[in-house]
């Protein structure tokens, strides 16, 4: 199939999707790539304090022509949507911070998605990765090897063992996984580019 690249940002709450999204989203805009961003809720990203029009039913114009819009369907019928009223070029997922990476593929490939279109960016924090490591071990072991990209973000405020460590823990579950570590607040565009795989 033909059409937008999907970008899944996969990780765990507080990891820094939601900003790692946007910049990426803006980033976009920016480079003149029409993309949407497909959300849980429109709270997660703030959305009331970015200059938006409403679009229709659960959509909204954001930065530069990029679309916003929540689940208030299944993700089936919301790419179904999203594919019928808009010439993309990416499509920027952020699935529930307690959602299984896995149970998106399926509603992916229904809707005519090949695992080539798909990119799963997985966001790491490494101040927690011990907590993630100890108390979380099923999920980090079920969604690191999905990753095709992971990001270390936060290494502004982490220490030289914690970012240490997260580097272990991904190559523990997928020895090749390509990796960066950022700040997401003072990303480069050669970083945004890497991640999205642009």
């Amino acid at each position: 199939m033909d059409g937008p690249k999907i970008v899944l940002f996969t990780g765990f709450l507080g990891s820094g999707k939601t900003s790692l999204l946007l910049r990426c989203a803006k980033n976009l805009a920016e480079t003149k790539k029409r993309s949407a961003i497909i959300v849980n809720e429109v709270g997660e990203i703030g959305i009331d304090n970015l200059q938006m029009k409403k679009m229709g039913y659960a959509v909204w114009e954001i930065f530069g022509g990029c679309i916003c819009c929540t689940l208030a369907i299944s993700l089936e019928d919301t790419l179904t949507q999203l594919m019928a009223n808009y010439e993309l070029d990416y499509i920027l997922i952020e699935p529930s911070g307690a959602a299984d990476p896995a149970a998106i593929y399926p509603a992916l490939s229904h809707s005519g998605f090949s695992k080539e279109q798909i990119r799963n960016v997985m966001i790491l924090d490494p101040t927690r990765i011990e907590m993630f490591e100890a108390v979380l071990e099923p999920y980090l072991a079920a969604s690191v090897p999905l990753a095709d990209f992971a990001v270390i973000n936060k290494i502004d405020v982490a220490a030289a063992d914690e970012i240490k460590k997260t580097e272990e823990v991904i190559k523990q579950y997928h020895q090749d996984l390509p990796t960066v570590q950022i700040n997401v607040k003072h990303l480069v565009n050669e970083q945004i580019q890497k991640i999205i795989g642009g």
